[in-house]
């Protein structure tokens, strides 16, 4: 019986679950997609920003960016189907939406579930894994300065400049909402759980205030991965280091501790750097080095030097980071991780 168990286990396709949104999901789940693991990536419902904090607000569907992000990275779908679903109009009165946070918007409508919406788009796409909203309720942020102003909404994160002078204290949720079942069911069943990278408090956070995520984390079995960043943000994490990410969402998991910290030790570009930091300001990247928690480290050149350049339409584009992770090295350091501790 124990032989054949521990044999069935072997054979079994590890079960990942990535927490956060945005780019950040979309640069992991591009580079998992490509070994033979079972993923489920939650998404936080947070945004309201650029095309979809419109159709939020003017379609009253929940938001579409986050998931059309995840559901591109994942994808298997033609090169003509996926890029139809980023595409993003440039004239007219649907100029700066994203043509997939539409199309997300009207299944929603045609399901009357924003949870079904996501599955119809998953077959359509041919996707590798589950897409899964965190919640089914109305999501909205806080966002308090360190001066007791409080912001409303996600998109002050990125377009309100007092966020940049001041600083965020914290980020909390408008009025309580509850996890979508699906997602409790993937942390449950999971081997490991990956939270991060991209925005610390308007990606990856914010899910863990949605109630029953928290509790879910401190009670799987799964090992719990934190991706730290390559890059700071002005205002939000000035001067963070690694293993700042790691204590900053252990705070959230109810006494659960992190068991490894994954951490990039390689120089970015130089002229990438300048720009970045004419963006940001000086120290503005993230160390490798620091206090060690007690979680295993796991760092090495993680770094993909990429200009985003303008993209025509996207009012958000220029706020977006010049440097973030490579998808292939990535995914290999943790999956390298998972494979040793099966």
């Amino acid at each position: 019986m124990d032989i054949e168990s521990s044999e069935t286990k072997k054979n079994t396709r590890p079960k990942i679950v990535t927490v956060g949104g945005g780019t950040g999901s979309f640069v992991l789940l591009s580079g998992l997609k490509e070994y033979p693991v079972s993923i489920s990536a939650i998404v936080s419902m947070a945004d309201d920003g650029g095309s979809t904090g419109i159709l939020r607000d003017e379609l009253g569907v929940l938001p579409p960016g986050d998931v059309r992000q995840c559901l591109a990275a994942l994808a298997r779908a033609t090169d003509e189907v996926r890029e139809l679903f980023s595409y993003r109009f440039t004239q007219g009165d649907i100029s700066g939406h994203n043509a997939g946070n539409l199309f997300l918007a009207a299944l929603e409508k045609i399901t009357g579930s924003f949870p079904k919406a996501v599955a119809v788009a998953g077959k359509i796409l041919n996707v590798y894994g589950r897409v899964i909203p965190v919640t089914e309720g109305d999501m909205r942020l806080l966002v308090e300065l360190h001066n007791g102003v409080v912001l409303e909404g996600e998109g002050k994160l990125d377009d309100d400049e007092r966020v940049r002078d001041i600083g965020v204290r914290e980020v909390t949720l408008a009025h309580p909402v509850s996890a979508y079942s699906d997602a409790l069911e993937a942390i449950k069943n999971a081997d490991a759980i990956i939270l991060g990278p991209g925005d610390l408090h308007g990606s990856v956070l914010p899910n863990l205030l949605v109630s029953g995520i928290s509790e879910a984390l401190r009670d799987t079995d799964a090992k719990i991965v934190v991706v730290a960043n390559v890059t700071n943000k002005k205002g939000l994490t000035n001067g963070f280091n690694a293993d700042d990410y790691s204590r900053m969402l252990e705070k959230y998991l109810l006494g659960r501790k992190v068991d490894a910290l994954v951490c990039n030790i390689s120089e970015p570009d130089a002229q990438l750097a300048k720009r970045y930091e004419e963006q940001e300001g000086k120290g503005m990247f993230v160390s490798c080095k620091g206090t060690t928690g007690s979680y295993e480290r796991i760092e090495g050149d993680f770094l993909e030097s990429v200009d985003t350049g303008t993209v025509t339409g996207d009012v958000l584009a220029q706020k977006r980071s010049f440097i973030r992770h490579d998808s292939t090295k990535l995914a290999d350091a943790i999956m390298k991780y998972i494979q040793s501790h099966a």
